[in-house]
């Protein structure tokens, strides 16, 4: 994207927040409910009011705020009288259409004694995944806020099959929103006031964490419970939420949701409001606008691991070719996200160009010589011809050290000039093509501290480390990812040149 474009989103933004932050909280069930006297659940509303109360403080101080609020399904629970959650995926989506008019009348009937307006946002992880969706919603939500209204978002659970299977995925939503909008804040309401060194229900030793630098760092086992017997969602899937928000530049808040206080402590710079997951602005995701938001909203389907070159590749704002993949994991389609992982941590999101079975297939028949993919074979003919093999096997493995034997390196590649031939479709019309890129520079997004200040300790003078030009820099990331495939014969290594010379 133009560096005019990405201007005119940020004016956009700015016109929209004028000179106030954008907050996106994100509550839970464990919020939202609460249980009675009875040992069965209802509604928190003394909770509900007191945050609907921090939300109207925070709009008279001049900010905005964006509610990301879970509790449909629980909600219609209580509607209809069920003393358990259900566990089939049908009666989920059942209760869920039937608690969503119950909780959005709960937010109404709270906003309205205090003259505030709110607006219903229900949404799925397709709409991100489709550009122009992504969008739209985007332009929704800053009019709704342009209009002096609250949005309240929330996943459509009553149709989203595949989301409401894995109930609790509103942390990664909230996480994409703020990411959308451009928020200077993300608060995941959870039910313990830190994130904590263990967790604290089974381990008294445990310590609060103030502040996280770095979110792939952290190691707290524990973690994958949930907390709430009407909800999903645990720790382990706010950690996956901090960390998209902190890549795409939104500061995180963890804070405990049954004193929505904290949430105004911790905006003020207040340690003991919670913990603070420090937002690590991507120059990519300052240069090139709403596209690197975009990939990073995107829901990942699969792994890809790469090598030294490939992570070089990320740092430096280049491509990423096939002969760097180390490991592909999941299942996934072209022009799906990916995470890029590198020593065992994720440094990058990216849109891939081939499928995974496309870039396995690529992995798995690649040959350690480059010179010599795509080449036919001529074992055979030179086996018949009476020449010693041993040098000949060793070169096309990449692993030729001087000459040996009868025939030497020089002879060989003196007769290959002569006799090689690349393999054309008509030859082999059932070979597939070798995929060469598989993520163009423009759609690889870092997110790893580590990864951005090794971007800048590498090549401090390279124009794409220079984050104050940023218009230079956006014009050499498109100028590395415009280039056009390769063509089907590969060019050879330095070694190879040099056999072919003499």
């Amino acid at each position: 994207m133009s560096s005019s474009a990405t201007d005119k989103l940020s004016s956009v933004r700015s016109e929209v927040a004028r000179g106030g932050q954008i907050h996106v909280i994100k509550v839970g069930t464990s919020t939202i409910l609460t249980n009675d006297e009875t040992g069965g659940q209802k509604a928190n509303l003394s909770n509900l009011a007191r945050l609907v109360e921090l939300i109207a403080s925070l709009r008279k101080a001049g900010d905005h705020v964006i509610l990301v609020s879970s509790g449909a399904v629980g909600m219609g629970c209580l509607k209809l009288g069920l003393s358990e959650k259900p566990t089939g995926l049908g009666a989920k989506q059942a209760m869920a259409a039937a608690g969503q008019s119950r909780l959005m009348r709960l937010y109404e009937d709270l906003a309205a004694v205090i003259g505030m307006q709110v607006a219903q946002l229900l949404i799925t992880r397709e709409d991100f995944s489709d550009k122009k969706r992504f969008l739209t919603v985007r332009h929704t939500i800053y009019e709704l806020i342009r209009l002096g209204v609250v949005p309240i978002v929330n996943e459509n659970d009553s149709l989203a099959a595949d989301h409401v299977a894995k109930f609790g995925d509103n942390d990664t939503l909230a996480a994409m929103t703020a990411a959308l909008v451009e928020a200077n804040w993300l608060f995941l309401a959870t039910d313990v006031d830190f994130l904590y060194t263990a967790n604290p229900k089974d381990n008294p030793d445990a310590k609060p964490i103030y502040a996280v630098e770095d979110v792939t760092k952290l190691r707290i086992a524990g973690l994958e419970s949930s907390t709430s017997q009407w909800g999903t969602g645990g720790m382990a899937t706010k950690l996956i939420a901090a960390s998209i928000a902190v890549a795409a530049g939104v500061h995180c808040g963890l804070a405990n949701g049954s004193e929505p206080e904290r949430i105004g402590q911790m905006i003020r710079g207040i340690k003991e409001g919670g913990t603070h997951f420090i937002a690590h602005q991507s120059p990519d995701v300052t240069l090139q606008g709403h596209h690197s938001r975009w990939i990073l909203a995107l829901p990942l389907t699969g792994t890809i691991t790469i090598d030294a070159k490939g992570y070089r590749a990320v740092l430096k704002g280049y491509n990423i070719f096939s002969q760097s993949v180390m490991q592909v994991e999941g299942e996934f389609e072209e022009d799906e996200a990916v995470a890029l992982t590198y020593g065992g941590k994720q440094v990058a999101r990216a849109l891939v160009r081939a499928s995974s079975t496309a870039i396995k297939d690529a992995v798995k028949d690649r040959r350690p010589g480059k010179a010599v993919l795509g080449l036919r074979d001529f074992t055979a003919e030179l086996a018949a011809a009476g020449v010693f093999l041993k040098d000949y096997q060793s070169w096309r493995k990449g692993g030729h050290k001087g000459a040996s034997g009868e025939m030497n390196a020089q002879k060989i590649a003196q007769l290959e000039q002569k006799a090689v031939t690349v393999l054309s479709s008509d030859q082999n019309g059932s070979a597939p093509p070798t995929i060469k890129v598989i993520a163009w520079a423009n759609d690889i997004v870092m997110t790893a501290l580590s990864a951005m200040m090794d971007a800048k300790m590498t090549s401090p003078a390279l124009p794409g480390n220079n984050i104050d030009n940023p218009s230079k820099m956006a014009q050499m990331k498109r100028a590395r990812s415009a280039s056009p495939p390769l063509p089907p014969t590969v060019n050879p290594s330095g070694k190879a040149r040099r056999l072919e010379e003499a």
